[in-house]
C-alpha cells in the first residue's frame, strides 16, 4: 500500500497534486482530508493506493564497487606507455633527431633581429627621417594641424538681385493661397523682404514655413551666380520675437546648468538660431556652448566649466 500526503491552495488542489505524483485517478484511491485549510493555511490530504508497493527510492540503493580484475591491472602495468622509458628506448634513433630538428632554437628567432629594411644606407636615411617627421607631427597641438574655417562673405545685393527675389517671394505666396502683402529693402548689402499676413500659415511651428521660404529664395537668387547673396525673410515681427524667446532660454539653460553642473542639450536648431544661443552666453564666463550633431538634428549643448 502506498501511502502520501498532498497539500493545495484548496481541498481540490490537493487532491489533484496527489493524483498527479500517483498517476492514478480518483476511483483508484482512497483520500483522507487531514485539513480543509483556510486564510492563511492550505488544505492536506492523505491518499491511499491498496495493492501496492512503495517505489524505491534511488538515495536508498547501495553501490557496491566491483571486484578489480587483478590480471588486467597487471598487464595494464606492464604495458608501455607513450612517455615511459621503455617507449624511448624503442623509439628508433632516427625519429629523435628529427624531433629534435623541428624543436624552436634561436635559428627560428634570428630573423627578429634582423633589421626591417636592408636596403641601402641612402634608403636607411630616409626611413629615419620619415619617422622623425612623424614624430613631430604628432606632437603639434591639435589647433595647428586644423584649418581655420573662414565664414561665408555675404556680396552686397544689387537691385537686380533684389527685384529677382521679390518676384519670387510674391509668386510662391500667391501659389500658396494666403493673402500677403510683400515688401523689400536692402540694408548693409543684406536683403530684407518682410512678409505681412492675417495667418501664421507663413510661419509654421518655430518658423519652419518662414525658413523654407528663405532657404528656396536663397537658391533662386545665387544658383547661376558665382557670389553669394543674403536674405532674410521675416513675417509679422517673428524673427524679433524668436530672437527675444531664444536669448531667454538660453540665458534660462545656463543658469540651471550652473545649479546642477551638469550639461544641458538644448532642441535641434538651424544655423540662425544657433548661433543667437552662441552670442547670448559669449560673455557668461562660467560656462561653454557647443554645437552637437548634423542636420537637421544639430542641436547646442551648455556645459559648465571645471572650478
Amino acid at each position: 500500500m502506498i501511502e502520501i500526503v498532498s497539500t493545495g491552495r484548496k481541498l481540490k488542489d490537493a487532491i489533484d497534486n496527489g493524483l498527479k505524483q500517483l498517476g492514478k485517478n480518483l476511483e483508484e484511491v482512497e483520500v483522507e482530508i487531514l485539513d480543509n485549510g483556510g486564510l492563511f493555511r492550505k488544505a492536506k490530504v492523505k491518499i491511499r493506493v491498496e495493492g501496492e508497493r512503495e517505489a524505491i527510492s534511488v538515495s536508498e540503493i547501495k553501490i557496491q564497487p566491483a571486484k578489480q580484475n587483478v590480471e588486467r591491472e597487471e598487464v595494464k602495468r606492464e604495458r608501455p606507455t607513450k612517455y615511459s622509458e621503455e617507449a624511448k628506448r624503442e623509439r628508433p634513433a632516427k625519429q629523435i633527431e628529427e624531433v629534435k630538428r623541428e624543436r624552436p632554437g634561436k635559428e627560428r628567432f634570428e630573423h627578429k633581429r634582423e633589421s626591417k629594411y636592408d636596403g641601402t644606407k641612402k634608403e636607411r636615411k630616409e626611413h629615419k627621417d620619415n619617422k622623425a617627421l612623424i614624430k613631430e607631427v604628432k606632437a603639434q597641438p591639435v589647433e595647428e594641424k586644423l584649418e581655420k574655417r573662414e565664414p561665408r562673405r555675404y556680396e552686397p545685393v544689387t537691385e537686380e538681385v533684389a527685384n529677382k527675389a521679390y518676384a519670387f517671394v510674391v509668386e510662391l505666396v500667391t501659389k500658396m493661397g494666403v493673402e500677403t502683402e510683400v515688401t523689400k529693402s536692402i540694408e548693409e548689402g543684406e536683403l530684407k523682404i518682410n512678409l505681412t499676413a492675417s495667418s501664421s500659415a507663413l510661419i509654421g511651428y518655430h518658423g519652419e514655413v518662414l525658413d523654407s521660404i528663405e532657404y528656396l529664395t536663397s537658391y533662386v537668387i545665387n544658383r547661376e551666380s558665382d557670389k553669394f547673396y543674403h536674405v532674410v525673410i521675416n513675417c509679422n515681427g517673428y524673427r524679433e520675437k524668436r530672437k527675444e524667446s531664444l536669448v531667454a532660454l538660453a540665458n534660462k539653460m545656463a543658469a540651471k546648468c550652473i545649479k546642477v553642473r551638469h550639461k544641458i542639450v538644448l532642441e535641434p536648431m538651424n544655423s540662425t538660431e544657433r548661433k543667437i544661443i552662441h552670442s547670448a552666453l559669449s560673455d557668461n564666463d562660467q560656462i561653454i556652448t557647443r554645437s552637437e550633431g548634423h542636420e537637421p538634428n544639430r542641436h547646442i549643448v551648455i556645459l559648465c566649466k571645471k572650478r
